[in-house]
């Protein structure tokens, strides 16, 4: 079937500058698409690119999609959509764009809600709120006022300096008390000796994880940290699809691997990560690069959907000063469901705040 391709470009400034060990962002940049079929029904997805993981560009899925005005799919079938998908020489952010359209197109076909038909096994998830890097008084008081708007789960960004590392995880969990779940997350930035003695000492604040402690490549280091820890290590930027998650369970590497949409090609991509993670005993969490609300939703379909995936960090659209979309994923305190609406749910596109590229 010939589906029309419309793409925009949006940028969301965030609430406050966010910092992490590879850099600091003011602002979101990411790419949407719309897929429209000859009788009229759409299916929207976002590709969010990472320079840093990915090695991808805004400018780079500009410049593909730019080629792709019309797409021959065939959106009967998850796995013809997966197939399809993989096929594409595309940026693998506009990749699961291009997936989670034709997923959504597909579940609209049918009637369905996606996380209904992808497994169905869960109705809501509390996702945890993420706090940038900044000194630990100010990391203290960030962490204080979200728990105060309802949030028990808080992701601290570390991996800069690791003795003020430690201050900081100690200065939040003295002004949060008990109660409320302490995630770290290095985003590679420790050395296999500062990771090691830095999980040593915050592990006596009851820290629930800590994320890529050092170098996505450096699988021998991962393995000796996550032998010595005694908190358990989520892998996110060393695993990006399937065939890396066989190897974070080859060297032992991973106790947690994280999924996000922008790696693994979309939801089917994903879909084998955690099937690949769950046979070898190894939980999911699920992350956000710099989606609207839109990605998010998606995100959270998948979520909702697999019993694997336990944990989640669905805060990105949280962390923006707009919205590019009204509706999708709605948020309680802590707790978001995307309903029972076909497809990805009801999403109103601000087309005032879109470039359009095609």
């Amino acid at each position: 079937m010939a589906l029309r391709v419309e793409a925009w470009t949006v940028e969301l400034p965030l609430l406050e500058p966010f910092r992490i060990s590879t850099g600091t962002s003011e602002k979101t940049r990411t790419l949407l698409i719309r897929l429209t079929t000859p009788d009229g029904l759409e299916g929207w997805g976002e590709a969010c690119p990472s320079k840093t993981v990915l090695g991808e560009t805004l400018e780079d899925l500009v410049e593909a999609v730019r080629k792709i005005k019309i797409l021959e799919a065939d959106y009967e079938s998850i796995e013809k959509i997966h197939e399809l998908t993989w096929s594409l020489k595309v940026p693998s952010s506009l990749a699961a764009a291009i997936n989670i359209g034709l997923l959504d197109l597909y579940a609209r076909s049918k009637g369905s809600p996606l996380w209904r038909l992808l497994g169905g096994y869960r109705d809501s998830i509390q996702t945890d709120i993420s706090i940038g890097i900044m000194e630990p008084y100010e990391q203290a008081k960030r962490a204080l006022e979200f728990v105060e708007k309802g949030f028990r789960i808080l992701k601290l960004k570390l991996g800069l300096e690791p003795e003020k590392d430690v201050e900081r995880v100690k200065r939040v969990r003295d002004a949060v008390g008990e109660g409320v779940k302490i995630r770290v997350d290095a985003n590679q930035g420790w050395s296999v000796e500062d990771a090691i003695r830095v999980i040593s000492r915050i592990a006596s604040y009851e820290v629930e994880l800590v994320e890529q402690p050092t170098r996505w490549d450096d699988f021998e280091g991962l393995r000796k940290i996550r032998r010595e820890s005694p908190v358990p290590i989520a892998l996110d930027e060393s695993v990006k699809t399937a065939r890396d998650a066989i190897k974070a369970i080859e060297y032992e590497a991973a106790d947690i691997i994280n999924i996000k949409l922008m790696k693994t090609k979309g939801i089917t991509g994903a879909l084998r990560v955690a099937y690949i993670s769950e046979s070898a005993n190894i939980r999911n969490m699920i992350g956000c690069y710099g989606e609207t609300r839109l990605g998010i939703t998606a995100h959270i379909h998948l979520a909702q959907a697999i019993r694997n995936i336990q944990f989640y960090d669905m805060d990105c659209d949280l962390l923006t000063s707009q919205q590019a979309f009204q509706g999708g994923a709605s948020i309680e305190n802590d707790i978001r469901s995307v309903g029972e609406e076909p497809g990805l749910g009801k999403l109103v596109p601000e087309f005032s705040k879109f470039v359009r590229i095609i």
